[in-house]
């Protein structure tokens, strides 16, 4: 009998006891192979090894594996495979060997997987001595270990971060909120887990447009919530019928169910409430005549500000406004909106130059009540229109200037 033992590294040591048939033809080797299974981290690969190859074997079968056409292929003595369910671990191996590369790693035989291995799966190594063209290896039994790559620890429960907008006062006829999460969440339980309760607590009847397909960006982390316009507008059908959603002076709060699966499956970390007033409707358009213009100092990286005198859409004044250098070209630079979005702030990436600029605005810009720059949310219900623009975009010209000495 030989003693054989196999070691897990770095979570798991397995001790066995295998039996060795030594050729009675040829001289008995003493083996003691170890399969060591490595996780690899960062930019280190996956690898799993073989030691106690006698190190001058070592050196003649990997020069023999180098000769075109190859006599000799590690493969058939060291295979990774997936293990079957429920499998025996000394079991024959059906399934096809996993692919990647050999190499000899100082005293040892080493094979790294083309593709990392999945976590959470069980996975069998098996080195089989007697298929080295060696003789004092024929008649060893095979070496046969089994490992789980573990999985990640779960990240942190998602939570909400922020919800635009910001006020705890808003006017009745509120359009929409951007809820902000920390992480990406589930698809389709929007309408189930986010409500508007009243000053007793108590839900409101279908508050929100419920569209088939939720308005997600991207990232998966904002949530856009429409309330229902047809209860907004006035003298549409779902007003009369079921009332506005929010009414001036009274106080409500909008809930967000912890519940809510994010992306992995798991719980929001908490429940997330805001409350709020509601104060008159917003029936005026936004005007970028009433801005006020902060202009930076020439060769400063100061920032160029522009103030509003009421709240406009957050998520829409970091898309719908950009700068323009006298060349007519975009300025480089990124843009900071203040939470009460009220206050809009670009950073150049490079020190101003003199000159005349210009800040363009995209006329879809709107306000929480959704009037935009170009037309008012309310269009021709009961009032008519008082001011429409027609065009895309509207400018607004900043004259930069060199500071002068005191």
């Amino acid at each position: 009998m030989t003693a054989l033992s196999l070691r897990l590294v770095p979570c798991v040591t397995i001790a066995l006891l295998a039996a060795a048939a030594p050729d009675v033809s040829s001289p008995a080797r003493q083996a003691n192979f170890v399969i060591h299974w490595q996780a690899g981290e960062g930019s280190t690969p996956s690898a799993v090894e073989v030691d106690g190859i006698d190190p001058t074997d070592l050196a003649a079968l990997s020069a023999l594996s180098q000769v075109k056409p190859t006599p000799f292929a590690w493969s058939k003595a060291f295979t990774v495979t997936v293990a079957p369910e429920g499998a025996a671990q000394d079991g024959e191996d059906d399934r096809p060997p996993i692919q990647g590369t050999y190499r000899v790693a100082g005293p040892r035989l080493r094979f790294e997987p083309r593709f990392t291995l999945e976590p959470g799966l069980r996975h069998r190594a098996r080195f089989r001595p007697s298929q080295l063209p060696l003789e004092p290896y024929q008649g060893l039994k095979d070496v046969v270990t089994e490992f789980t790559r573990p999985l990640p620890p779960p990240p942190p429960p998602a939570f909400v971060v922020r919800v635009d907008p910001a006020s705890d006062r808003l006017p009745e006829n509120l359009l929409k909120f951007y809820l902000h999460f920390s992480a990406p969440m589930s698809r389709g339980e929007a309408y189930a887990r986010a409500s508007l309760l009243d000053d007793q607590g108590r839900k409101l009847d279908v508050p929100f447009l419920e569209l088939g397909e939720e308005l997600w960006d991207p990232s998966g982390t904002r949530l856009t919530l429409l309330l229902d316009p047809g209860r907004i507008k006035r003298g549409l059908k779902p007003r009369e019928d079921l009332g506005p959603i929010l009414e001036a002076g009274k106080s409500y709060t909008l809930v967000v169910d912890r519940k809510w699966s994010d992306a992995t499956g798991h719980p929001l970390r908490e429940a997330f409430r805001k409350p709020f007033k509601t104060g008159p409707a917003d029936e005026t358009q936004p005007d970028p005549k009433n801005w006020i213009v902060k202009a930076p100092a020439a060769r400063t990286s100061d920032p160029l500000s522009l103030e509003f005198p009421e709240p406009l859409d957050r998520a829409m004044l970091n898309r719908t406004l950009s700068v323009l250098d006298p060349e007519n070209q975009d300025v480089p630079g990124r843009v900071e909106v203040n939470v009460s979005a009220t206050r809009w702030n670009f950073h150049p990436d490079r020190p101003w130059p003199s000159g005349r600029f210009q800040v363009i605005v995209d006329t879809t810009l709107e306000d929480l009540a959704g009037n935009s720059i170009a037309r008012p949310f309310e269009v021709d219900v009961q009032h008519p229109i008082t001011r429409r623009n027609e065009s895309a975009t509207a400018s607004i010209p900043v004259e930069i200037r060199a500071q002068t000495s005191p």
